[in-house]
This record gives structure tokens, sequence and C-alpha cells, in this order.
């Protein structure tokens, strides 16, 4: 069964916040073919972000955010507070609407039948 995860950083100010965004796009970047079936980074207040990612098996998402635990220790950055909500992902929904014979697209529809078949 899928699981998400939600992630409230809050930062110093918003510098830090701002490198903690521009850093942690790369190392996102990185994590193809983990487990992690979506990620977004979502911007709440200049010195505070949501991170919102779901994964294919609980141990994946452990698995994956103690890496990013240990990346952001490497990182040294000064995280003020943070709050982690967790949980089973009981349906989703995309609603984009896509053109004709996009690739992109079926890619996406073909993952979709996989990750929640």
């Amino acid at each position: 069964m899928s699981v998400f995860r939600n992630l409230v950083l809050n930062f110093k100010n918003a510098d830090d916040c701002d490198n903690f965004i521009t850093r942690y796009k790369q190392y996102v970047d990185t994590l193809a073919d983990t487990g992690i079936t979506t990620f977004y980074i979502c911007r709440l207040t200049s010195e505070s972000i949501l991170i919102f990612a779901t994964f294919q098996s609980e141990q994946i998402a452990m698995e994956q955010l103690e890496k990013a635990k240990e990346w952001r220790e490497l990182n040294r950055f000064e995280i003020v507070d943070q709050v982690l909500l967790d949980g089973n992902l009981e349906k989703s929904w995309n609603f984009i609407k896509w053109e004709g014979n996009n690739m992109d697209y079926q890619l996406i529809v073909l993952l979709h039948m996989i990750v929640y078949a």
C-alpha cells in the first residue's frame, strides 16, 4: 500500500529557506527510481515549506526519510521547527488534462496504473 509523508520545515529566516529549497531541489533530482511516486515542495511562508511525498511502501518511506535527514544534517541547515505527518494513501486523483499523443502523458498514465493497481 502506498504511504504519504507531509513535512513542514520552519527556518530562521527567508534566506535560509531559499538556500534549502535551491539545494534540496538538486538532492531530490537524484531520487529517481527509489520508490518515491510523487514529490512536492510547497512554500508556506517566506521562512517555511511543506514537503509532500508519496512512496510505494512504508519501508521505502522510512529509508528515504532517513537519507533526507542525513543529507540535512550533513548540510547543516538551521531548522527552527519541524512537523511530520504520515499515513496510508487512501486514494489520489490527477485532474490534469493532457493533449493527444503526448508521450509524457502516456508515461504518467502507465505509471499511475502500475502504482495504484
